[in-house]
């Protein structure tokens, strides 16, 4: 269990205490809501956050003006506030704002609920609006001036990571025929590829970092393609019974690079038994070992030496 406070906990401490400051110069009737908003908007980006405070503010607008229009009527009916709350909900939806459901429905009922006597719902549904727009504000200020997320830091940790895991996964596959997690190593991928996301939608980025963002976007969908090719490796092997023959030396042959690809990746093809099975099982894993070997070799990852890589012997 980790006892270590966060850094979005503490900013979210910081913007509700700034928030109320603010209402209290303001002299805002209900601080509440606008501390609400604050909550709801302090994501884990800037962008994030952004997001989250354009639904509120969507739901307060769909909530207030139904709700003052009801409550024009008869604040308090029960049967007013069913039909008040399925309005919001389907002008919502109308709209496609399916995350402002939740936030007009509370608005809505709490001009209906909470509207004291002589109190104008028109008043009451304009300062609720204002009260989320307050909070909005500060939760997006603080989470932009107060430690922003930097998000590039744990995106380039996890490349390198992944990168490594790659590499380790393919030799304990083609190299030494062991058993591996892919399942892990899928969710290696979707980490990077969350903060590589998160890294492409900050608007606090550098605008000069978009050929970099479009180069890692490149280098992710060449991992996502050797993941596919390292399952199909563990399906041939585990399907089709095969078992990895012992590494064996052999002595390296001059070859140019054009050569070196097409050539086999272990000893010599006459391991493979003389079967039509064999052979084109054989077939289809030297194609998916080497074009994984090629891809990493591309990308600058560590792999094994190719005399080390095994073919595999198939049970007739």
């Amino acid at each position: 269990m980790k006892w270590i406070i966060g850094l979005r906990n503490i900013k979210t401490g910081l913007a509700i205490c700034i928030c109320i400051l603010i209402s209290a110069m303001l002299k805002l009737e209900y601080p509440f809501y606008a501390a609400i908003a604050t909550i709801i908007s302090m994501e884990n980006s800037v962008t994030n956050s952004f997001t989250a405070g354009k639904y509120r503010t969507m739901g307060t607008v769909v909530g207030a003006i139904v709700g003052a229009g009801f409550a024009f009527i008869e604040p308090g009916n029960a049967v007013y506030c069913a039909i008040g709350v399925m309005i919001v909900i389907y002008v919502c939806n109308l709209l496609k704002w399916n995350k402002s459901v939740s936030i007009g429905c509370i608005v809505f009922l709490a001009i209906m609920l909470n509207l004291q006597p002589g109190e104008s719902p028109l008043f009451y549904g304009i300062n609720r609006i204002t009260d989320t727009l307050i909070g909005i504000a500060v939760a997006v200020i603080v989470n932009y001036a107060v430690f922003p997320p930097k998000h590039e830091v744990s995106l380039h940790k996890e490349r390198k990571a992944l990168g490594r895991r790659m590499a380790d996964v393919f030799g304990q596959i083609a190299g030494r025929g062991e058993q591996v997690d892919l399942k892990r190593l899928r969710s290696e991928l979707g980490n990077l590829e969350k903060y590589y996301r998160l890294c492409k939608d900050e608007f606090h980025l550098k605008k000069d970092v978009g050929d970099t963002m479009e180069q890692i976007g490149e280098e992710i969908e060449s991992y996502r393609h050797i993941y596919e090719h390292l399952i199909i490796l563990r399906r041939i092997v585990d399907e089709h019974g095969l078992k990895f023959a012992a590494n064996t030396e052999v002595k390296a042959k001059s070859m140019d690079c054009d050569r070196a690809v097409q050539t086999p990746t272990a000893v010599e093809a006459a391991a493979y038994p003389e079967t039509d099975l064999g052979r084109r099982i054989a077939i289809v894993y030297d194609y998916h070992v080497n074009w994984v070997y090629n891809k990493m070799q591309e990308l600058g990852l560590p792999v094994p030496l190719k005399q080390m890589i095994r073919r595999v012997e198939v049970p007739e």
